[in-house]
């Protein structure tokens, strides 16, 4: 039939590209804000006490802000920002009063993007030496302590399950033998 107009399909079937996807690595506004933070950050960590420390601390305050508000662009940008977000809480854990309502921010935001992500924590694994001595941290892999009156409670529990499907698996088994 050459009456019949087929739809041409060939413009609607393109990939669909998101804007995200087209920034380069080095055009993502995360980068910058990451590291006017760690120069801001840098800067008040070496500024004599007086009011240049306090200019210093207002301005790495305000770096904070603006790299909390900044958007990722780009995976690895989230990455970046995952990665110094981590390295901040590490280094000002004992500060963490003094940020106030940025700390938690700072703490979710790393939180969402590393869920986001599937980033699990980092952490360093004990390096062995040839004597067998650990440097590092060494890992516990015995199971967590339970509480004692708690333990002996769920233990008691397990072994009375496990008697009473015995006892009753028995009995049935017992009497399908009896009725053959």
């Amino acid at each position: 039939m050459s009456h019949v107009h087929f739809p041409d399909f060939s413009q609607s079937l393109r990939p669909v590209v998101i804007d995200a996807e087209r920034i380069s690595f080095h055009a993502d506004p995360i980068l910058a804000a990451i590291d006017r933070h760690s120069e801001a950050w840098s800067v008040f960590q070496v500024a004599p006490n007086g009011e240049t420390a306090m200019r210093a601390e207002d301005d790495a305050d305000a770096a904070l802000m603006a790299l909390l508000g900044t958007p990722c662009a780009t995976r690895a940008g989230m990455l970046c920002l995952i990665r110094h977000l981590r390295w901040f809480a590490a280094e000002e854990a004992p500060n963490a009063a003094s940020h106030g309502d940025a700390w938690a921010i700072a703490q979710a935001r790393e939180a969402d993007l590393s869920r986001c992500l599937g980033v699990e924590p980092v952490q360093r694994l004990p390096l062995a030496l040839p004597s067998g001595r650990l440097i590092g941290p060494t890992i516990d892999l015995r199971p967590a302590p339970t509480p004692a009156r708690l333990g002996r409670v769920m233990e008691t529990a397990g072994e009375l399950m496990a008697a009473l499907v015995i006892i009753g698996g028995g009995c049935v088994l017992t009497g399908l033998a009896s009725l053959m």
